[in-house]
This record gives structure tokens, sequence and C-alpha cells, in this order.
């Protein structure tokens, strides 16, 4: 990435300025959990742990995960 960073300053260096001030914002800006989604839980068939685990239970260590 360093090469095609060093290439696009040298053919537009405005353009390369806004980009690397706009990923620094991006950098800098704190990243906030959506705490109004709602979580999709999952039921293990087997011990009937409930999570978030899409495909693999955490206590059975199987792919027994099924939609609630």
């Amino acid at each position: 990435m360093g090469i095609v960073e060093s290439l696009k300053k040298l053919v537009d260096p405005e353009q390369a300025r806004r980009d690397a001030d706009g990923r620094v914002v991006a950098r800098e800006l704190p990243q906030r959990e959506n705490a109004g989604a709602p979580t999709d839980q999952y039921l293990c068939r087997v011990c009937a742990h409930e999570g978030p685990e899409k495909l693999f239970c955490p206590t059975c260590l199987a792919e027994t995960m099924r939609k609630r």
C-alpha cells in the first residue's frame, strides 16, 4: 500500500492530502455499538446453551447452534 500512496501523492497531492485527512478523522472518531439493534439468539441442540454464536457451541465445541 505504501507504493500506491506514494504514487497518489505524486499524481494528485491535494487529493492525497484530503484522503489522508479523512483517514485521520475516521481513525480518531469513537466507535460506538448500536445498543438498540436486536441481536439474534441461537440455541444449542445438545446442551441448550443460548448465545450469539451462529454455528459452533462454545460448550459442546460442535456445530449444533440453531436460530431461536
